[in-house]
């Protein structure tokens, strides 16, 4: 049994604050990590694989900036990323990646991509964790009750 394995077979006594918490701490465990790469998450729950793609985003995005982001993650992981800030409701984040990554499929070096970076979530005040842990928290319930379902 995986990390996330272990997560799900426990999520009834969870919060979303300690998934979210949990999945960062395995995701960066280190060597001994049981923790699935970021395009092997498709048998996952989506807010799972939504939590998971924006700690790895946030953590790429602290650590290496924007070309860190445009450099290290592939394209079908950046749209997952896009994705998964509509699906918490961050629409603002999810177009100025878009319009980056756009923007990085023609001219990586553009200062356009400079000038969007700052409007960022890392660079401003707005609370991107909160958004994801109320989508998390609903999500989780959804699925809770949909394995109640499925058990009856």
């Amino acid at each position: 049994m995986n990390a996330l394995e272990k997560i799900l077979e426990n999520i009834p006594y969870l919060s979303a604050d300690d998934i979210i918490q949990t999945l960062g701490a395995e995701m960066y465990k280190g060597e001994d990590k049981d923790f699935p790469e970021l395009d092997k998450l498709g048998n996952y729950p989506n807010f799972i694989q939504d939590a998971i793609y924006i700690i790895a985003y946030d953590t790429e995005l602290a650590v290496n900036g924007i070309g860190g982001v445009l450099d290290n993650m592939i394209d079908s992981i950046i749209l997952k990323i896009i994705k998964a800030f509509q699906n918490i409701g961050a629409n603002q984040e999810a177009d100025i990646l878009s319009k980056i990554n756009v923007i990085n499929q023609t001219s990586p070096f553009s200062n356009e991509i400079e000038t969007l970076r700052k409007s960022l979530y890392l660079y401003t005040d707005f609370d991107i964790w909160s958004l994801l842990e109320i989508y998390v928290e609903q999500e989780k319930n959804k699925y809770i009750a949909n394995i109640h379902l499925n058990h009856l």
